[in-house]
């Protein structure tokens, strides 16, 4: 269970930090969106001080260690890197939010089909 949760975390983290610019290249809309959402829930986690749900049942379901398998030992030190104080994390994310919360600015979503229509019906 603990490395599933592992995977899935690890997983997680790809999507946010990969799924930035691979939607800005497709300009998904569904997409773009699930992306913001999940990083503003985060973000939201970081500025209340709750743990991420994920780290929490990996803790509980492993007993803190990782002894004996390879995958989980390299994700976990992938996933919590020992060097970034927890201010430094804090920092990162809230740049990250900002650049990626900007971006529907800068880069806006695609409309939807429907009112792509509209306008060529209207002409």
């Amino acid at each position: 269970m603990a490395l599933f949760v592992l995977i899935l975390h690890f997983a997680v983290i790809l999507y946010m930090v990969i799924g930035f610019p691979v939607g800005l290249i497709t300009n998904h809309r569904w997409f773009r969106l699930i992306h913001a959402g999940v990083l503003a829930f985060i973000t939201l986690l970081m500025i209340l001080r709750i743990p991420c749900p994920l780290t929490v049942i990996e803790e509980s379901s492993s007993g803190g260690s990782y002894q004996g398998s390879f995958l989980a030992t390299w994700l976990n030190r992938i996933i919590y890197v020992e060097w970034f104080t927890p201010q430094t994390i804090f920092i990162i994310d809230m740049i990250f939010a900002a650049v990626v919360f900007s971006s529907f600015w800068w880069w806006p979503l695609k409309k939807k089909s429907n009112e792509k229509n509209k306008t060529t019906l209207e002409k």
